[in-house]
């Protein structure tokens, strides 16, 4: 099975097992990973207040250590098993690649697909780990898609 399947069929399980998000904040998320092409990456990601249901806008910035980068916007849907301090997070977001020195993805039009499993700091931030994967989804010849395991710190905005 591969990575962007493997995702969707954890979203849609996870959809069914929780509920969605109390009444939350917008997030500034900093992202620090490495890539499965064995470059660290680092990123800055925004996640808007939930609206009813857990969706929200959502937006990143992505770059590597070899030179790639990623800037893109999409959406974002928080569940909570319960009302439980623990999440779970999908997000797509298509946007505008620089190869750099990186991975030849196939073209500038990439879609990031990321989940995120973390829980709630008694200081109102967040702790998380963000599998996300990169790709084309096949509009070029070449989509070798890129992953990036990373552990994310986000800040409320309230």
């Amino acid at each position: 099975m591969t990575f962007p399947r493997t995702l969707l069929l954890g979203l849609a399980a996870s959809a069914a097992l929780a509920s969605p998000g109390m009444a939350q904040s917008a997030y500034t998320s900093f992202a620090l990973g490495r890539t499965d092409a064995s470059s660290t990456a680092l990123a800055l990601r925004w996640h808007g207040q939930p609206h009813d249901r857990g969706w929200s806008w959502a937006a990143g910035l992505w770059a590597t250590s070899d030179r790639s980068a990623w800037i893109g916007g999409g959406v974002s849907y928080t569940l909570r098993p319960g009302h439980s301090q623990w999440f779970v997070r999908g997000s797509f977001m298509p946007g505008l690649y620089a190869r750099g020195n990186g991975v030849d993805l196939g073209g500038a039009l990439e879609f990031a697909t990321g989940i995120e499993v973390g829980t709630d700091l008694r200081n109102g931030a967040q702790v998380s780990l963000l599998v996300e994967h990169r790709s084309n989804a096949g509009l070029y010849a070449s989509n070798p898609g890129v992953n990036t395991l990373s552990v994310v710190y986000s800040i409320p905005l309230n």
